[in-house]
């Protein structure tokens, strides 16, 4: 027994188990297979179950190279525990189906929406995220394992902040006799020159492709854009990196140091490991850090934020609990952050001034001691651009409901009163202000 389930213009057959494992919804679907979410009825939790969309069956060259090239992942990450990279549970065939069985992450989603201009995350972050991406690909590393096909949609983003590598379907076992599939195999965008010319591969390959991925993290666009296969790989063999400032203007220069060293075309001169990758963002991470307020002394964030009008009727204590429950981000000028919806938040502009926007129009300009309230109850993503470089406090309700009752009360009458305020502003019944939420749109 099966229903079925619409993903996208596909009709998805839902069967009721596959092996042990319970089938309770549809995870995704695409050109590889098609992932459904499972229970495990023994450990009593949710899985990830993935079934080969490729036939499987039958002797052919092809039916043979797919079957080796699925069980390949159960295989290759099945070795690996590492808290950065996606387990793999369990591995098996129904009515000879194969199918693996790993980790599920509730709610999560990739960084592939982050490789856009409109979707680009503090520039912080990305050295944070891309930092363990590059240690969990060094653990891959000295264990043997060559992924081969580092991309922004094979890392996962957990709701809690954190990232997961996964999909190791063409990934290459270095320390072991088993016959691999070789041949170019992976993403255009994102091979390394050794990958487009087919010669030998080792974990430099991966670090050259987490290269092109924090480009684009950071860019929005790859460094390499060509649609013609024969021209991107010239580009990505022979053409010179383009500089992250030419791209996006104000980046510092130590990120470019590093995307320019993950990106070298020459094996000596590229990063040897991702340890030392990793190493190089750890140092540039603490001086982003410093910039937007988080590496910075707790009695300098006190002086900053007593100076903002929304701290005002704050006492001391109060504006300590502040500091203690809210962390700071930082936004570039000319850029977006966006405050998903089911990730409710307080927003307070540190410094900078920035522009609330949906679709093309501004909805509300910011400037420090403005805020705002974002997440649910809006039911929709709020997008923030930015005017010039700024930092933002930003607080969750979780965190501020850990705070005394008076600071929470103080917090949620102040937030109000803007919103007030800038609601009557926007029905022309306020005149100018040097408070919250100047004009709208």
């Amino acid at each position: 027994m099966s229903n079925t389930l619409r993903h996208a213009n596909h009709l998805i057959p839902l069967p009721e188990k596959i092996g042990k494992y319970h089938v309770v919804g549809l995870a995704g679907h695409g050109n590889m297979g098609t992932v459904f979410v499972g229970h495990d009825p023994f450990t009593d939790r949710d899985v990830a179950i993935k079934i080969c969309a490729i036939p499987t069956r039958g002797d052919d060259s092809s039916a043979r190279t797919a079957r080796k090239l699925f069980f390949n992942e159960a295989h290759t990450a099945g070795v690996l525990e590492h808290p950065n990279i996606l387990s793999v549970l369990d591995a098996g065939e129904e009515a000879g189906q194969p199918y693996i069985v790993m980790e599920y992450v509730h709610g999560g989603a990739t960084l592939a929406p982050h490789c856009v201009p409109e979707g680009l995350l503090p520039v912080e972050r990305v050295a944070e995220y891309v930092a363990r991406c590059a240690a969990a690909l060094d653990y891959a590393h000295r264990r043997g394992v060559v992924h081969r096909d580092i991309k922004p949609s094979n890392i996962m983003l957990t709701p809690a902040g954190e990232v997961k590598i996964g999909d190791f379907g063409i990934a290459q076992r270095t320390l072991d006799d088993t016959t691999h599939v070789m041949g170019m195999m992976g993403s255009p965008r994102y091979m390394s020159p050794e990958q487009t010319m087919e010669r030998a591969l080792s974990g430099q390959t991966d670090i050259y492709s987490l290269g092109v991925v924090m480009y684009e993290l950071l860019t929005g666009r790859p460094p390499f854009t060509s649609t013609n296969l024969p021209v991107l790989f010239k580009q990505i063999t022979t053409d010179p990196v383009p500089p992250l400032e030419d791209v996006r203007p104000g980046l510092p220069p130590a990120l470019d140091s590093i995307v320019q060293c993950a990106l070298e075309k020459e094996l000596p001169y590229r990063y040897q490991s991702g340890a030392e990758l990793a190493a190089d963002l750890a140092a540039v991470f603490t001086d982003l850090r410093a910039d937007t307020g988080e590496g910075i002394t707790e009695e300098r964030r006190f002086d900053i934020l007593r100076e903002l009008s929304f701290f005002n009727e704050f006492a001391d204590s109060e504006l300590v609990e502040v500091i203690h429950a809210a962390r700071w981000t930082g936004v570039t000028a000319g850029h977006r952050c966006e405050l998903p919806a089911r990730e409710h938040s307080y927003v307070v502009v540190v410094s900078g001034d920035a522009e609330i926007v949906g679709g093309d129009r501004v909805l509300a300009t910011l400037a420090p001691g403005d805020a705002f309230g974002a997440g649910r109850g809006s039911g929709e993503t709020v997008r923030l651009r930015a005017r010039n470089d700024t930092t933002l406090l930003v607080v969750s309700p979780a965190r501020l409901e850990r705070t005394s009752d008076a600071c929470q009360l103080r917090f949620n009458r102040v937030l109000l009163q803007g919103l007030v305020q800038r609601l009557s502003m926007a029905a022309g019944l306020v005149g100018g202000s040097d408070d919250g939420g100047r004009d709208a749109d």
